[in-house]
């Protein structure tokens, strides 16, 4: 069902991947292009995609997108029918709360939400650039520590030299 999967990278353009794995980073577009057989009257249906991680209590679903794929009219024989579908990359922000985190091994998925049968999975596709979750905060925190001590211990040391 997936035919290839191409890279938007604002400021650089659209990239083919070289590799069976994706690099990706917050700004990135994932283009889905897939090509499935349709024997029926005309119709719209809706491809659903997500990036997500596979875990034990099924599909962890982080990042999602919809498009619609117009079928023609073939009542008779098979045609093959081409759709693409565009997944944004979010990055998490505060405390990696919202989007994706930096991280390697997110699965990807594809399906038709009216036909359920039709779905293909890829398993550890994705990497994602960046650092994991909480990032923002603590980075932020680290840079701060040192003129907090400061802040404290400058009244302590001016106190002494006051005669």
């Amino acid at each position: 069902m997936i035919s290839s999967l191409d890279v938007f990278r604002p400021g650089t353009g659209w990239l083919v991947p070289l590799e069976d794995r994706l690099a990706l980073m917050d700004g990135d577009v994932l283009r889905v292009n897939i090509a499935v057989p349709y024997r029926g009257p005309e119709a719209e249906f809706t491809l659903y995609g997500s990036i997500g991680q596979r875990g034990f209590f099924g599909f962890d679903e982080i990042l999602s997108a919809r498009a619609t794929l117009s079928c023609p009219d073939s009542p008779e024989k098979y045609t093959t029918v081409t759709g693409e579908l565009d997944i944004e990359i979010i990055g998490a922000g505060m405390a990696g709360i919202g989007g994706i985190s930096g991280g390697n091994d997110y699965d990807l998925y594809v399906k038709i939400e009216e036909k359920p049968e039709v779905i293909v999975e890829i398993d550890d596709v994705i990497d994602i650039a960046g650092e994991s979750g909480g990032s923002d905060l603590t980075g932020m925190l680290g840079m701060m520590m040192p003129l907090m001590m400061m802040g404290m211990v400058m009244p302590m040391v001016s106190e002494g030299t006051e005669e």
